[in-house]
């Protein structure tokens, strides 16, 4: 094995000890290369033009004595160790040499070459661990200065806490929030600061983190009386041995940017029809509850509107609301949308992605059109909600999530169970509280009082200088269409009435509604006593695909939205009926 030659500077003028050194470290250690001189002041010359990693040196020199030898020796090479070879005897100046730096202290005629090349190559190792360590200590004071430069200029707000969740460190953005002083935020916990009430849910999920979980979430909070949207990140502080001894936190302020998202109108609570009144009471019954929700019914009928209904009257309304259209989504996509992916999951995931389920972490998660879930994602959602875990797309690591699902639906998934295309198992877990949402159709007294919820956020949105007025004729003429596209079919109506209106009055003629639609659709089918149910089920399902076709003048998208379906479904019953899908 090749050992890296040693380049020594010996200083010495005594030509014999200088000849005698030269030839023990020859005889004994071929690895040392040995350039000598006589004096300091030759010494102090040749050091800055050769690298030197150890040097040799006598204390009585014709041009320096004693310990003050040393030290000028020291000051010009301050980074080359420094073994003192001397011929006195002497402890008080050995020790003084030492304590002054020297990596060791040798008397001439007690040294033999074996002590001689130990001492030179343990300083040459000692010199390397010193040097290590000053350009760690180096490389962490730098560390150290980059991250206080962040923590004291950042606008998010950065604190540290200890196993018993008290703060160890806060930053200026925390004071200026709270308007408290770091000195009462230091070893307080959040429960000293702000109360039982409000850090509740913090040390909720602080107790998470310091179990080993990464938790990303958005909540709600008051602080000084204000209720102020964060979205926060908190991870695990570890030791040397791996240990958890704290955490670190980041939390943003998107308060504004949540009140851009929010629709101006709060949530109407005083429907005249009866049937609406008896679907709000079980609502708030099922907002009380932290069971999984099944809304039911038809497309368009409002289900997204009542999964905010219950998130916004339940214990997680300081937390996030999300919502993802199933049938929106292609299937291939689906389950990162839902889950997440990790980077180098797919072609084109370059980088970890957390969904909308982790988003929702700490609120609620609505499922829309949950029945066009494939059976494998299905499968997947049961894990979740019997585990309260899952794995993103492409990773390993189990992630624990506290969200509340809402699952809605327009099919009847009894009937895709019994067909095989929804699981039992995933049905039995959804249909803890099921709620039947009624038709618009079903409540026209609810009209009215619809039509000015709408008006107020269409006015709100489009920036109108007034609130729409609607007429008596107008309304009349609202109430008595029959809505096959429900709500969302109004809200579209009044909004294209507004923009061909050109100002906030809105007239019989901007409706541009399809009169054929006032017309209730209807079918004859006799009892099936020569038929079987399928035959009778497969007669309708044909009927009601004719009609939508023809109410939407043959668009496939119009058709397949008034039914309430996503277009690849209106396919599937199209080519199953034999009704002639095409080419697209």
């Amino acid at each position: 094995m090749n050992v890296k030659s040693l380049k020594v500077l010996l200083v010495e003028d005594n030509p014999v000890d200088a000849e005698f050194l030269q030839e023990e470290l020859a005889q004994n250690n071929s690895h040392f290369k040995i350039y000598h001189v006589d004096t300091l002041g030759q010494a102090v010359k040749a050091l800055p033009g050769r690298e030197f990693d150890v040097m040799l040196l006598d204390l009585g020199l014709p041009d320096s004595r004693g310990i003050d030898t040393f030290l000028r020796a020291h000051s010009a090479a301050p980074n080359v160790p420094i073994v003192v070879l001397s011929g006195l005897d002497d402890e008080f100046l050995g020790i003084e040499a030492v304590g002054q730096g020297a990596q060791d202290y040798l008397v001439k005629g007690k040294t033999d070459s074996s002590i001689l090349s130990r001492s030179l190559n343990h300083a040459v190792q000692r010199q390397q661990l010193l040097t290590d360590r000053r350009q760690a200590e180096k490389a962490l004071r730098r560390s150290e200065e980059r991250f206080r430069a962040v923590f004291e200029a950042a606008l998010d707000c950065i604190y540290i806490k200890d196993r018993s969740l008290r703060y160890t460190h806060v930053n200026p953005a925390m004071e200026r929030l709270f308007e408290v002083p770091t000195s009462r935020f230091i070893g307080r916990t959040d429960e000293e600061i702000l109360g039982v009430e409000v850090s509740s849910y913090s040390k909720e999920v602080e107790t998470r983190v310091l179990q080993g979980e990464f938790i990303e979430d958005e909540h709600t909070r008051r602080i000084a009386g204000v209720p102020l949207t964060f979205i926060e990140v908190r991870v695990p502080i570890r030791d040397s041995a791996n240990n958890i001894i704290g955490l670190a936190g980041i939390a943003r302020d998107v308060t504004e940017r949540s009140k851009r998202d929010f629709r101006v109108s709060e949530q109407q609570e005083d429907y005249p029809s009866p049937i609406m009144q008896k679907t709000l009471a079980r609502i708030r019954v099922a907002a009380d509850r932290e069971a999984t929700i099944l809304l039911l019914g038809e497309s368009g009928s409002g289900k997204d509107y009542l999964a905010r209904y219950v998130h916004e009257h339940s214990r997680r309304v300081n937390g996030p609301f999300f919502a993802i259209n199933c049938a929106a989504v292609a299937p291939e996509l689906a389950e990162s949308e839902l889950f997440g992916h990790e980077r180098g999951a797919f072609t084109g995931a370059h980088g970890r992605k957390r969904g909308l389920l982790e988003l929702a972490e700490g609120g609620t998660l609505l499922l829309n059109e949950i029945g066009e879930l494939s059976l494998p994602l299905q499968a997947k959602l049961l894990t979740f909600l019997d585990t309260r875990q899952f794995t993103r797309v492409g990773g390993e690591k189990n992630i624990s999530v506290n969200a509340r699902l809402i699952a809605a639906t327009n099919r009847d998934l009894e009937a895709e169970v019994e067909e095989g295309r929804f699981r039992r198992d995933l049905f039995y877990r959804l249909n803890v509280i099921s709620v039947v949402v009624p038709a618009l159709r079903e409540r026209k007294e609810d009209i009215p009082s619809i039509v000015r919820e709408i008006a107020a956020q269409l006015r709100h949105e489009l920036q109108l200088s007034a609130e729409p007025h609607i007429d008596s004729s107008v309304m009349a003429s609202l109430v008595s269409y029959n809505w096959p596209g429900n709500v969302r079919e109004l809200r579209n109506v009044l909004e294209r009435a507004l923009m061909l209106s050109n100002s906030t009055v809105i007239e019989t003629s901007h409706l541009g509604m399809d009169n054929s639609a006032r017309r209730d659709w209807s079918i004859n089918v006799t009892f099936p006593e020569d038929r079987s149910l399928n035959d009778v089920t497969r007669e309708v399902k044909s009927s009601l695909v004719n009609e939508a076709l023809r109410r939407s003048r043959g668009s496939r998208q119009g058709a397949a939205r008034l039914l309430g379906i996503s277009r690849y479904s209106l396919k599937h019953y199209m080519n199953s009926l034999d009704l002639g899908w095409g080419d697209d």
